[in-house]
């Protein structure tokens, strides 16, 4: 039994999920805004479209609950993990989607009663596993690793342009941008922030910043002491560019690369790696679900080991996508 505490854009999206591929598996929702708020925010979406199917607000005796799915799921509005009555749902994962409590010790707050794991929605400093699937995931033992994170989504876009390049070429050194969306976590008006640059105005600047992939990619996957990025933050809504530079261990070509990267799109990373032969926009990648999806088109080989590729993703949709695979392992 599944519960989700926190409904912003990646709890919405995970909860529309759970409730359509595991029904009753959801027994519980937890988010501070009220009711007709999330019902609103659920119904209307400005990236990704209206009901499908519609959703609903209930109140009955004194208890929210929200139909998602043909489901009706209790709706808690408690601010402190430690409150929200999940444990009485039944629950034993909850999914921390808030966005504050991704320190282990606070998200542990919700181990209780018979809940025994946590899933972060977000990098975390000290979880007790890091995960990207399907690169460690084999490491997870749900008898150790009670607080779990799921990286971020530009970890997860990152991971398989990096593990395609390692295991066909091999690597010494690499690096990454992402040219990233916007996010809630950046000023519409120039106005005070702990980082001056996402203090200004996030529809007017392309904003460099930093990146917690990095942090998550570290702890996740065996990499290069110095690989490192910046985050450039963009004026649009949807969908991220990863752009990764690697200097390899023996030459190549564009359509060598290419060629090892729909191998692995149409063998071992099916459904975590597409591949785009289209000259396509970020506009066109909203709604796909594969974690990365390279473009051909954009590799550049310098002197033979010098190369950049590029690779799409739905920081959303995508993100839900994996998110949920991890909450629905077997955690016995």
């Amino acid at each position: 039994m599944i519960a989700i505490n926190g409904l912003g854009r990646i709890g919405r999206l995970a909860a529309r999920r759970l409730a359509r591929t595991h029904g009753a598996g959801l027994c519980a929702l937890n988010d501070p805004a009220d009711l007709d708020t999330l019902v609103h925010l659920l119904r209307h979406d400005s990236v990704h479209g209206g009901d499908r199917p519609p959703v609903a607000g209930v109140r009955r005796a004194g208890q929210d609950y929200l139909r998602l799915e043909g489901c009706e799921i209790p709706l808690f509005h408690e601010p402190d993990p430690a409150r929200i009555p999940f444990p009485d749902c039944g629950a034993r994962l909850v999914v921390e989607a808030s966005g504050r409590f991704t320190a282990r010790a606070a998200a542990a707050r919700h181990l209780k009663g018979p809940v025994d794991h946590v899933i972060i929605s977000a990098p975390s400093p000290d979880a007790d596993l890091t995960v990207i699937h399907p690169f460690n995931g084999h490491l997870l033992d749900p008898r150790v690793h009670r607080v779990v994170s799921n990286a971020s989504c530009t970890a997860h876009a990152t991971a398989p342009l990096l593990d395609v390049l390692q295991r066909s070429f091999g690597f010494q050194a690499a690096g990454m941008s992402t040219v990233h969306v916007v996010t809630n976590d950046q000023r519409l008006l120039d106005h005070p922030h702990p980082d001056p640059r996402r203090a200004r105005a996030a529809f007017q600047n392309i904003i460099p910043t930093t990146s917690s992939a990095f942090g998550a990619l570290h702890r996740a996957l065996s990499l290069p002491p110095g690989f490192d990025g910046w985050a450039l933050r963009v004026p649009c809504l949807a969908v991220n560019l990863v752009d990764l530079t690697a200097v390899l261990d023996r030459d190549t070509d564009p359509d060598a690369i290419a060629e090892a990267f729909r191998a692995a799109a149409q063998g071992r990373l099916r459904g975590i790696l597409g591949i785009s032969e289209a000259p396509l926009v970020s506009h066109d990648f909203i709604d796909r679900e594969e974690s990365v999806i390279l473009d051909p088109r954009l590799t550049r080989v310098v002197d033979g080991r010098l190369v950049k590729v590029f690779g799409w993703h739905d920081n959303e949709v995508a993100y839900a996508a994996r998110l949920c695979e991890l909450v629905t392992v077997d955690w016995r």
